[in-house]
């Protein structure tokens, strides 16, 4: 193990073990323990019992369950710090004294310190430390990180601390283990990232832009939808990039700051947008858990696409926008990206409020809508279409091959007045942009939106209601991606295949992923999760996707 010397004024100490750079930050942990100065210690908690006595099934059942941590490793088990009875309460047998010896323990003691929790510690200056794992934002995907916090009343505060080279921001990770000791729920522990268009108490918000970073100052609140997952015992480790003020950009297009990296393929596609850092984080890094990003028009579906990962949004209502940097105030929503469809469906679970949602009935039929796919080349209709057969199976339902346009054309809503669809339906949708407009009246940028009035804003979303109401999903004069936010419907984007292609930039076959996206009626989003977890093992396809290139290895 080597060391270096404090960081900080506030004498936070750096070290590393085997490569991977850990911190420890000043503590109020004041505490005399005979041991040495920059100790590694692990503290496992004893039982509370009279007498104890400590086996090795014991303590290697105890172990084990630290391996879910990857800030915990062996090399903290120099020093054991038993915490709770006093020592002359526990029994240490022979075996465990060998057995603490093959692991390379050379010292144990005990203490009683009220809200000492397990993990893995260092002890600096008669002071326990938490220990943080350093790790590098090497795809640029968030704006600011984020230090750990030692209450929850804490407002947060940036990480300035970068990777060796200086060209990473760090995140930095606490161990998992002390939340397995008290845990609020089954959430407590896990890693988020949130798009930065979602206020956080402490931090500015930029929007993914700098005028408007420099403009407004730091956060007095987190938006609601976060603070409910900060009392779930969520860790919110970084917030992540978009396109300025969540407009679609491509790499090339960004302006204040760089775009992040998809690490899918040959490491130089799109990310998407505008959710693109949440979507390239979890596509990135195994240590993250879920990405927050929020979506209006496609934006957590279209980077998922890109990027390889499943993604939630909502049913619009079912998560809280409070606090979060409006764009079609009726059409956004919190939303999330993960990789494990499981780990999407429990976070989802506890994330979502849909008791204001009529109970949802169960799934009557697939609707395959043949005019969104013909320009999609016919192998990846294929693909789509072998997926929509497996959900079909599982449901045991029909698959009904629908073209809107017909549809339309053969019965228009009364309030068209015979207006063909895509003269009913493109005037309303450009009239979104008087609210986008609007919402930025005390910060302009865009011109956009300056010539729409409030009475054409409002007949806008008047066609848009009856588009609504119309029987079958829309199609031309509106984006794909925009059905689910017309219907105020839950739609999960689900990678099922990769796609080969030849890189310009390597010079050989890469891959990119492939994914559909499947919509419900509101309120159906647990069931959409359950359907589509279903739907993937009948087809044989896996219900999580790896990071790095491939999403699948």
């Amino acid at each position: 193990m080597t060391r270096s010397v404090t960081v900080s004024s506030q004498d936070d100490y750096v070290f590393t073990i085997s490569g991977t750079r850990y911190m420890a930050p000043r503590s109020r942990l004041d505490l005399a323990l005979p041991i040495p100065n920059y100790a590694l210690i692990a503290v496992i908690t004893l039982p509370e019992q009279e007498s104890i006595r400590i086996t090795v099934e014991w303590l290697q059942d105890r172990l084990s369950s630290y391996s879910i941590d990857d800030v915990f490793n062996n090399s903290f088990l120099a020093t054991i710090v038993f915490q709770g009875p006093e020592k002359d309460v526990v029994a240490l047998t022979k075996e465990i004294a060998e057995y603490l010896e093959g692991l390379g323990c050379q010292t144990t003691c005990f203490c009683s310190l009220p809200g000492l929790l397990p993990g893995p510690y260092v002890y600096v200056n008669q002071q326990l430390r938490h220990v943080w794992k350093l790790v590098d934002d090497t795809n640029g995907t968030c704006m600011v990180t984020l230090k750990p916090r030692s209450s929850l009343s804490d407002p947060f505060e940036s990480f300035p601390l970068r990777s060796s080279d200086d060209q990473f921001s760090c995140f930095a990770l606490p161990s998992r283990i002390p939340f397995q000791e008290t845990p609020a729920s089954s959430l407590s522990g896990l890693r988020v990232v949130i798009k930065d268009n979602i206020h956080l108490q402490g931090i500015r918000t930029s929007v993914g832009n700098r005028a408007f970073y420099n403009t407004y100052p730091p956060c007095d609140t987190s938006a609601e939808c976060i603070r409910k997952l900060l009392d779930l015992g969520v860790v919110v480790c970084g917030k992540t990039k978009l396109n300025s003020f969540g407009n679609w950009e491509e790499p090339t297009e960004y302006v204040d700051y760089q775009a992040p990296w998809n690490p899918r393929g040959d490491g130089y596609q799109s990310p998407g947008g505008s959710s693109s850092g949440s979507a390239s984080a979890i596509a990135a890094y195994d240590w993250l858990d879920i990405a927050i990003g929020t979506d209006t028009w496609g934006s957590v579906t279209r980077p998922a696409l890109w990027c390889g990962c499943f993604a939630l949004r909502p049913s619009q209502g079912a998560v809280s926008g409070s606090g979060v940097v409006p764009y079609v105030t009726s059409w956004d929503t919190p939303g999330l990206l993960a990789r494990d469809l499981d780990k999407c469906r429990d976070f989802a679970s506890k994330w979502l409020d849909l008791d204001a949602f009529a109970p949802p009935k169960s799934f009557s039929s697939i609707i395959w809508p043949t005019n969104f796919w013909r320009i999609i080349d016919s192998d990846q209709v294929q693909l789509a279409m072998d997926f929509a057969q497996a959900l079909r199976a599982e449901l045991n339902v029909f698959l009904e091959a629908l073209s809107y346009e017909d549809i339309w054309n053969d019965s228009p809503p009364s309030e068209a007045h015979g207006m063909p669809l895509p003269a009913f339906i493109n005037p309303a949708t450009a009239s979104l942009a008087y609210d986008v407009y609007h919402h930025c009246d005390d910060f302009r940028t865009k011109e956009l939106g300056k010539t729409i009035s409030k009475e054409e804003r409002d007949k806008g979303f008047r066609n848009i209601d009856t588009y609504r109401k119309f029987k079958r999903p829309p199609q031309d004069g509106i984006h794909a991606l925009a059905i689910a936010p017309v219907l105020q419907s839950p739609v999960l984007a689900v990678p099922i295949a990769e796609i080969p292609y030849h890189s310009r930039i390597t010079e050989k076959e890469e891959r990119m992923p492939f994914a559909v996206a499947i919509m419900g009626t509101p309120g159906t989003d647990l069931a959409l999760l359950d359907v589509a977890r279903n739907g993937l093992k009948r087809a044989g396809l896996p219900t999580f996707v790896e990071t790095g290139k491939t999403i699948w290895k």
